[in-house]
């Protein structure tokens, strides 16, 4: 093993990233080392690259992250969260939450809002021995993380997002408490838009439409299982179309804006249910009149994270399903650590779905 492990540090929006190295210690305790096999960027990390989100720095951002086990703590878990006996060498996903299991929020079912709960590749820099982010040759997982084996028949490329944006989307599915022959209606058309494009697909549904603003993004959601693509504000309820007359049994807004929760709302059908996914950095109020929720006795959820059997599900899902749509497609430029400026670049073009990081 490399006794040597490097990070890209960020400083904060518009400062220079800093690649820095620290000698590698075996894990403590319940700690468990991997080795970064591939990192990719969400959205989330751009938006705190960018300033929309605020962090705490130095910290190693990433936390879309498949790794490879290379040594386990004296105490660490030598069982994944199936019950799969873990070794050195196997492939693994984790939780992006490590939590406690005593808190509150631990004990009601919300592990991902663990009162003590460290947040993979958010946190700030506390000692430069080892990294909890996937922008670093290796990372340090902790006592509260759930692990999961990543399956042979899953790739790299398609493992990463599955402790973020994959896992997220199953929960986003658990909470909309999808029946059969239901409407669909999908907003927005990045990462999460097109995996929950693909979630529903494999549910027996009588319509699935995609919304997004990008041509581009469009033929992708068409390449994702939607049966039906439309730009923002162009669909119109019609009571003697046989699609959707009355509207959307169930809307999962993917987007994160404003316009898209609005047209969520629009476009759900009396007693329908709408889960909204994307937003997840601070922006301006949106003017809903709340008479349209109650007249039309809707449910909104808002899904933030996900919990272990989400990340089990997104496991399953990927397992089976990863060759009938081209979620490695989505990955179409990978850049070395080294390479960091060059890489956030990339991934904020919207053309690039997402950008991966080679340690």
């Amino acid at each position: 093993m490399n006794h040597t492990s490097y990070a890209a540090l960020f400083h904060g929006p518009n400062a220079p990233w800093e690649i820095r190295s620290a000698v590698i210690e075996p894990p403590q305790d319940a700690q468990i080392l991997v080795r970064v096999l591939a990192c990719t960027i969400c959205g989330s990390d751009l938006h705190t690259i960018s300033g929309r989100r605020q962090a705490h720095t130095p910290a190693v951002l990433g936390h879309e992250i498949v790794g490879q086990i290379l040594a386990f703590g004296p105490r660490a878990p030598r069982t994944d969260a199936a019950s799969g006996h873990l070794q050195i060498n196997d492939r693994v996903v984790w939780t992006i939450v490590a939590n406690c299991g005593k808190c509150f929020f631990c004990q009601h079912n919300l592990p991902q809002k663990c009162q003590e709960g460290y947040k993979y590749g958010h946190q700030q820099v506390s000692e430069a021995k080892c990294w909890h982010g996937g922008f670093a040759t290796h990372c340090t997982l902790l006592s509260g993380t759930h692990i999961v084996k990543v399956p042979d028949a899953i790739d790299d490329l398609v493992a990463a997002p599955l402790s973020c944006a994959t896992a997220t989307i199953a929960a986003a599915m658990r909470t909309s408490h999808l029946v059969e022959h239901e409407t669909i209606l999908v907003i927005g058309a990045g990462m999460l838009g097109l995996t929950a494009c693909a979630f529903a697909h494999t549910h027996p549904t009588q319509t699935l439409v995609c919304i997004e603003p990008d041509e581009h993004r469009r033929m992708l959601a068409k390449n994702f299982g939607a049966s039906q693509t439309a730009p923002p504000n162009s669909l119109m309820l019609n009571p003697n179309d046989s699609s959707f007359p009355m509207g959307f049994d169930a809307v999962f807004e993917c987007s994160g804006t404003n316009a898209g929760t609005l047209e969520a709302i629009r476009l759900v059908r009396t007693g329908g249910r709408i889960v909204l996914v994307g937003a997840v950095f601070p922006s301006e109020p949106a003017p809903i009149v709340i008479e349209q929720i109650v007249r039309k006795q809707l449910s909104i959820h808002g899904v933030h994270n996900y919990q272990i059997n989400d990340l089990l599900c997104a496991t399953d899902f990927m397992e089976k399903h990863n060759k009938k749509f081209p979620f490695k497609e989505l990955v179409q430029h990978a850049f070395a650590l080294d390479q960091i400026q060059q890489a956030i670049t990339c991934a904020q073009d919207p053309q690039n779905i997402r950008v991966a990081i080679l340690p």
